[in-house]
Parts: C-alpha cells; structure tokens; sequence
C-alpha cells in the first residue's frame, strides 16, 4: 500500500512490490552512512534532511518512501528543546521541500519557504505538485502571514489556490473533470514547558473551501454526461502532542468536516526521535485511526541528519 502525502493528510492505496522494500533499505543504509561523517558543533544545526520509508501493517504492498530537506538561515539549537519541534521553535526563516514516489507510479513534491521579520511577523510561500498514473494532476499555490507572538506560540491565516484534476480516454470512453479550489485556514499553534515531563505541543485550525467542479462524461456506462455546479465546506482538525521527553511524545488528534455528512476522526500517534550521532538520528513514528475500516495502523521508520 501506497502512502501519498496530500496536504496533513495520508492517502492510501495499491503499489509497488518487494523489490523496492530493499531499495529503500539501501538508500537508508547509504545515507545515514554518509551522514556519520559530518561535523556540528554544540548541537546547532542550519542543514536538515530526512528519508523516511512509510507503511502499513495491514497492507500486502510494500510502503512508499519520501525525502525532505530543509535549511534555515540563521542556526537551530536542538539542545534543550523536544528534537522534531526545533525548527518550529528556532521562529527563523528557512526554505525546503519534500519529495515522494520513488518507485510508485505516483510524484509528489513540495517546496516552501518562511520568512520572518525582526518583529516576529512572518510569511511563508508554497507550492506543491501531485501527479498519479499520467492521467490525474493537481496544483496548489499557498501563502502564508502569522505572528510569533511569544518564544513558543504563533496564529497565522493561509490561503491556498488548488487547481486539478483527471483525463481518461480510452477506446469507448471519454472521462474529464477538472477542479478548482479556494480555501482560507486561521490556524494557531503553542507549546507549553512543563516542570514535569518536557511540555505539550496543541495545533488547530478551521479551513473554508469553495470549489467548483466541470466534468465531461462519454461513457456508455455511466449515464451522467457531465456539467458544471460550485458548493463550499468547513473543517476543523485538532491536535495534541505530549513530549514526554526530548525524544517521545504521544498524541491524539480530531477532524471534523462540517458539511452533511458530519465526517469525523479520530487519530493515535507516537514518535521517538533517537539521537545516534551528533548528526544522525533514528525517527520512528506510529499512528492509529479510531473505527477505521482499516484494521491495522500506519508506522514511518527514517533517518535524519542535522548539521
């Protein structure tokens, strides 16, 4: 089972084989290799990089593997702070991106970029781009303004352009639809030091979305054949994450979809980030989703180096 990254979510489905699960073992052998030779100094960082293999244990598949970089123009410390909220704490601008679709007959990619004033204001930039078996594309255009209004806590408001969609010909059938999508997020995020255990780390945010669909249908199957109509929709996702230690947390997280249906979730998670090196440290993540149809739960393993 494939693992796509669209947006904070996951998308599932169907793929690859065992060939690629050792390729990716490789590549995780090779690049955590390289990174042992790399020098930092007082655990300070500007350089930060991942490759990470995702799966899920109720899959026949073998996963998907997916890339990050991302470098920050003044120095990170990771020292006396939980190691995966480092960067979101440092509050200096950076640039980055990720990849996935090694292997898949899926890409996606992402690039962004923050920048962050003197006053603390800030501005991001994004662009990210999802392509699957060369007949479904989909664009997003995002930006970003917030205010890191004390050392561990921001609110911020997102817009994103979202423009997509698919094409199926095929000896007697035509199938087309296209997509186009306005969304608006307020967004706010904090964490919180505790004397006890390291602190806890709470995200939310409301999006609102119009989106107007056109499809064109000629198939003899299907009787619908096509047209144009707009709607909108709200949702809500909530997030909590413990740090027990630096290196541990536990979390749980809500989404709600506020249109008819009333969709809901539920997720667990873990993650441990466990330092082998100065530079190079093991990452382990672990997620379940309440009253899925999915009966077994999704886990990433990934190397990081930070110099």
């Amino acid at each position: 089972m494939d693992i796509i990254f669209y947006g904070s979510f996951l998308l599932f489905k169907q793929g690859t084989n065992m060939i690629q699960k050792g390729l990716y073992l490789a590549i995780l052998t090779a690049f955590s290799s390289s990174l042992s030779t790399l020098v930092m100094a007082d655990d300070d960082y500007q350089h930060d990089g991942t490759v990470t293999y995702f799966d899920q244990t109720e899959s026949s598949s073998d996963g998907t593997f997916k890339l990050d970089y991302r470098y920050y123009f003044s120095s990170i410390n990771d020292n006396k702070t939980p190691y995966l909220l480092s960067g979101y704490l440092g509050q200096v601008s950076n640039i980055g991106g990720f990849y996935s679709g090694i292997g898949n007959d899926y890409d996606q990619y992402n690039i962004s970029g923050e920048y962050v004033f003197d006053s603390k204001w800030f501005i991001k930039a994004q662009y990210s781009n999802f392509e699957a078996d060369s007949s479904f594309e989909n664009d997003n255009y995002g930006v970003t303004l917030g205010y890191y209004f004390n050392p561990s806590s921001s609110f911020y408001i997102e817009y994103i352009r979202s423009s997509g969609g698919y094409d199926i010909s095929e000896s007697s059938s035509f199938r087309k639809s296209d997509t186009e999508q306005d969304s608006i997020t307020l967004g706010a995020d904090t964490y919180v030091q505790f004397d006890w255990t390291e602190g806890l780390y709470l995200s939310g945010r409301y999006t609102y979305s119009d989106y107007t669909v056109d499809s064109v249908f000629n198939d003899p199957d299907i009787s619908y054949s096509g047209g144009s109509y707009s709607d909108s929709n709200s949702t809500a996702l909530v997030e909590a994450d413990w740090y027990v230690t630096n290196s541990w947390s536990v979390g749980a997280s809500y989404f709600y979809d506020f249109d008819e249906s009333e969709y809901d979730s539920w997720l667990l998670s873990t993650d441990y980030y466990l330092p082998i090196t100065d530079t190079m440290a093991a990452v382990f993540t672990a997620a379940k989703e309440l009253d899925s149809d999915i009966d077994g739960f999704s886990y990433s393993i990934g190397v990081n180096g930070r110099f």
